[in-house]
């Protein structure tokens, strides 16, 4: 695998990315206005009720408040991550016909939608800081672990789905039902959301180290499989050249 190639591929989609301003807002906003959403809207009373008993502890929302401000950067990454790999598939014939590989091409793509996941932490770990008392390192942590593990999910989807209406579909049901159950070992963010939910001071049933170790084990299984499912979708087809088949036809009707 060549850097050079890796670090080109990563430039030009990064440039591509960066004239569709308005699909990168959305990706950006859509996000940021379901939590806010959830933050800003009026409480349940009976967990109202709960609270008012219970002073000293945190609200049962509190964890589905987070999650939604966590998981917003993982939907975001994830569709990114579709997006630019399968718009890429008209010219993913010619770059391999130009040498490119196919695992470089996919690491280029990487690098592209992790560079915006770095831009994205920031902003997400800022907003829900200003709205809330957390724990800013174990938050951005956790939303820069999100972020790792959407570009797995993008990576899988895209290699599974044909078209991008397919991917954007399986990205809302993956993340919805995530969301839907969180606490589970074996769902791919469940080491991130537990980042999560202590930087917001909720109990969680991981270490840190565990939760770091099963969202880099979870998205490297994640890549592995897409990468290679993605690697026989698009390998180089052998195309006979018009002027062989010609000759060939000329051959077999002169015998």
């Amino acid at each position: 695998m060549s850097l050079r190639r890796v670090a080109a591929v990563a430039t030009m989609h990064a440039r591509d990315l960066s004239r569709r301003r308005v699909a990168l807002a959305l990706l950006i906003l859509l996000p940021i206005v379901l939590y806010l959403a959830a933050e800003l809207g009026p409480e349940d009373p009976a967990t109202a009720q709960l609270q008012a008993q219970n002073p000293g502890e945190p609200s049962a929302d509190s964890a589905w408040i987070l999650t939604t401000g966590g998981i917003g950067p993982l939907w975001s990454v994830a569709t990114a991550t579709l997006f630019v790999i399968l718009g890429s598939r008209r010219v993913d014939q010619r770059l391999l016909l130009a040498g490119f590989r196919s695992t470089e091409l996919l690491a280029g793509r990487m690098g592209t939608v992790l560079g915006l996941g770095a831009i994205i932490t920031p902003l997400f770990t800022a907003l829900i800081w200003m709205m809330r008392e957390v724990d800013v390192g174990l938050l951005a942590a956790s939303i820069g672990l999100l972020v790792i593990v959407a570009v797995g999910h993008g990576v899988v989807i895209a290699a599974l789905v044909r078209d991008e209406m397919e991917g954007v579909l399986a990205i809302i049901g993956v993340t919805g039902v995530q969301m839907m159950i969180v606490g589970q070992a074996w769902l791919p963010m469940w080491g991130a959301t537990e980042l999560l939910l202590r930087a917001g001071g909720l109990s969680g049933t991981a270490e840190p180290v565990t939760a770091v170790l099963h969202a880099f084990g979870y998205t490297a299984a994640l890549v592995g499989v897409g990468a290679v499912a993605w690697a026989r979708k698009v390998r180089l087809r052998h195309v006979t050249p018009v002027g062989a088949m010609a000759d060939s036809r000329t051959s077999g009707s002169s015998a």
